[in-house]
């Protein structure tokens, strides 16, 4: 898998493929990164998420798509071309994720550790520009896939 994407690039794709509110299009850059450390032991894109508290933002993302609110993002992008591997992740993001609702996601993302690390100490509507650390989002993806009742992804 290659370095060189940003999480832009891998927004354009989910939003061409779903056309997802931004809420839930935060959440599933957030699994895809989770998923490339545990897949392929490597970040997807070098951009961090912070610890709002709606869930694991990109802050960048955030502001270009806030307009739509919880809206879906009506935009078809020309789009990067991605590699297998890398296109095989998003596609598992996809779907095993994209069935949700963003709020489900938002859910889920509330109860995992890189987010609640980050947020230690503050009450659950407190404002919070944290940034997850990468090596906790690597650290808890990569023992979630190697649990024994994890299945194969491919």
């Amino acid at each position: 898998m290659k370095h060189e994407y940003k999480a832009i690039d891998i927004a354009k794709w989910f939003i061409n493929k779903l056309h997802p509110e931004p809420l839930k299009l935060q959440k599933l850059l957030y699994f895809a990164q989770g998923f490339s450390y545990a897949f392929y032991d490597q970040e997807l894109f070098p951009d961090d998420f912070e610890a709002w508290v709606h869930g694991p933002v990109i802050p960048s993302i955030y502001h270009k798509y806030k307009s739509y609110e919880y809206n879906p993002i009506n935009i078809n992008y020309d789009v990067k071309e991605f590699d297998k591997d890398t296109l095989d992740l998003l596609e598992y993001v996809n779907r095993n994720y994209a069935k949700y609702d963003s709020k489900y996601l938002e859910e889920i993302t509330h109860k995992e550790e890189p987010w609640l690390m980050s947020r230690t100490g503050l009450d659950p509507d407190e404002r919070c520009d944290k940034t997850i650390p990468k090596s906790n989002i690597a650290a808890y993806f990569t023992s979630y896939v190697f649990q024994p009742d994890y299945e194969e992804w491919d």
